[in-house]
């Protein structure tokens, strides 16, 4: 069953997330507003040559009917181009906090398998989502993570096995062989249980 992703959830790491889509919305708008300045300015230098065609040939009613037409329209595309880069703005900052969620993720999941390490608990690793980024990274770390798992299990091995043979030489002995064998014993139960409860967690 595919891995499915909450609204509230996107912002896993605010700080880094959300200044990168901060630049990724103020680059995106000088450059929405360079164009779009451009566009506007060719577009009343249209309705200016309009306007001086119209003195020479039309009457002066006619002529400020033109002028009213000519500044609607430059109005309206003014709105357009406000309204656009609005817009704009908006679906980039959109993308932005999806994008970075998609780095923030795998970097979120990290920095939790690593405190589990640091408190001892070397649990299963699962996959990134799909669509997830820096696979490679995440993939090395998994890798070193199995290779932990790997260790600790072979030294839950190396424990059981210590501990069936001390246990058979106490059987072997008698109960006078007890005391220090004993109290050793115990402690390398101790440690077994441990690593073999870290492997669980």
């Amino acid at each position: 069953m595919a891995y499915k992703r909450h609204i509230r959830n996107y912002l896993l790491d605010r700080k880094l997330q959300l200044r990168y889509t901060l630049m990724m919305v103020l680059l995106s708008s000088v450059l929405t507003a360079g164009l779009g300045y451009f566009w506007y300015d060719q577009m009343r230098t249209t309705s200016r040559t309009i306007e001086v065609r119209a003195l020479a040939t039309m009457s002066d009613e006619d002529v400020e009917r033109i002028k009213s037409e000519m500044a609607t329209q430059d109005q309206m595309r003014l709105v357009v181009l406000v309204g656009f880069g609005v817009l704009f703005a908006f679906m980039v900052a959109g993308y932005g906090i999806v994008l970075t969620h998609k780095v923030a993720g795998p970097l979120f999941k990290i920095s939790r398998y690593m405190n589990d390490m640091r408190e001892g608990k070397l649990g299963e690793v699962y996959d990134l989502r799909k669509g997830d980024q820096l696979r490679d990274f995440y993939e090395t770390f998994k890798q070193m993570h199995i290779a932990l798992r790997k260790q600790a299990e072979a030294e839950v091995s190396t424990l059981d096995e210590v501990i069936a043979s001390t246990e058979r030489h106490l059987a072997q002995a008698g109960p006078q062989a007890g005391g220090e064998l004993a109290r050793y014993l115990d402690s390398l139960r101790e440690m077994r249980d441990r690593k073999t409860q870290s492997l669980k967690a």
